[in-house]
């Protein structure tokens, strides 16, 4: 028999928000929250004497916890709004839309700026002398130190990772398509800390990484900033819908998948994994990987996507069966894994580790 959900009130929500740590939540957090759409609106459904009594849909504790993590991240309304539709939560489409577009209009502006202000300290036009500006920007950034540096998954030389930063610019946020050579390709797969990915195996699968390195320039015309902006612009509501349910699998199960894969085998960044295992850390990756399938469906990408997706869908009953580990008295491990050698066991702790840690909880985590 079907259990029917229970009423959630206000005093419910801020109870959840307090055992979930956020001890500070109050009712006039929680009105600015409704203001922003970022939570659901209660319902009237009665009195208690003269007292209305006002109800919450079933999810809104679990919603408002989620929002309160989220906060951790970022305060950017828009963004949280987003990132909160990719989760499954109740949020009006139309108001997704209009942030999903404030915020890649923002990046946008925020790149012009940038290169502006470049092309003016050099003495340069910042159209006419594009390509020396991107590469003044892209040096700057590349040599960056510090927490707002770029990740260095594979050590390159600093000449080398300068150039594959201009060029990642110019195809991913400005949707030109540089001339590039297939070594100069090789190196933006090394500097973005993938190019494991042509060579090593997970659990016997063959290399996700196949084809002319090359052929990243044509992302210029699916998924740069540019391209990914006209695909919004243009998508039906169904197209959005697909896009999310596409998102929620990059963003929520890919970076689960990806530390399960470090896990079990001890190795960071196996087969290029590395570079996705972080994604769901940052809530601004849930409105550029909405932005990236969308524009990934509307190109001949779209079949690739979805091999990616459904390769993805096995892993949430693997990690669950994985936590099973959690509910095992020790003796009844310890009997399982005798025989089994060293490296088995040691596998086995790492998973327990990483279980207890939440590293194989979907979303952001203090330690990631």
């Amino acid at each position: 028999m079907a259990v029917e959900p229970r009423v959630l009130q206000r005093d419910d929500l801020l109870r959840a928000a307090a055992s979930a740590g956020f001890s500070t939540m109050t009712e006039r957090k929680l009105e600015g929250f409704r203001s922003n759409g970022l939570m659901p609106r209660p319902v009237r459904v009665g009195n208690h004497g003269r007292r209305p009594v006002w109800v919450y849909p079933p999810g809104s504790d679990r919603q408002l916890v989620r929002l309160l993590r989220w906060r951790e991240r970022t305060v950017d309304v828009d963004v949280l709004r987003v990132v909160l539709w990719v989760e499954g939560f109740p949020v009006d489409l139309d108001a997704v839309r209009a942030s999903v577009t404030i915020v890649l209009d923002d990046l946008s502006r925020a790149l012009e700026q940038l290169l502006q202000a470049e092309a003016s300290r050099q003495g340069l036009d910042p159209v006419d002398d594009q390509d020396a500006v991107v590469g003044a920007v892209a040096a700057s950034m590349a040599a960056m130190r510090g927490k707002n540096a770029l990740p260095r998954p594979i050590r390159v030389s600093a000449g080398d990772r300068a150039a594959a930063v201009a060029h990642m610019l110019q195809i991913f946020a400005l949707g030109t398509r540089p001339d590039v050579t297939e070594d100069e390709a090789e190196m933006i797969e090394k500097v973005l800390g993938v190019s494991p990915g042509r060579r090593q195996r997970v659990e016997g699968a063959e290399p996700w990484l196949t084809g002319p390195a090359s052929l990243v320039v044509g992302a210029a015309d699916v998924v740069s900033l540019p391209r990914m902006t006209e695909a919004l612009a243009e998508a039906t509501d169904a197209e959005w819908e697909e896009a999310r349910s596409v998102a929620t699998v990059l963003f929520l199960q890919l970076p689960v998948v990806a530390r399960a894969v470090a896990v079990q085998t001890g190795k960071e960044n196996l087969a290029g994994f590395g570079v996705f295992a972080v994604l769901d850390s940052e809530p601004l990756f849930a409105v550029l990987l909405l932005a990236f399938a969308m524009g990934a469906r509307r190109a001949d990408w779209a079949g690739n996507v979805e091999d990616l997706t459904d390769s993805l869908a096995p892993w949430p009953a693997l990690i669950g069966e994985m936590k099973q580990v959690l509910d095992m008295p020790q003796p009844t491990l310890d009997h399982n894994l005798a025989g089994h050698g060293p490296e088995m066991e040691a596998r086995t702790e790492r998973i327990i580790q990483a279980l207890l840690d939440g590293e194989l909880d979907p979303g952001p985590s203090p330690d990631r």
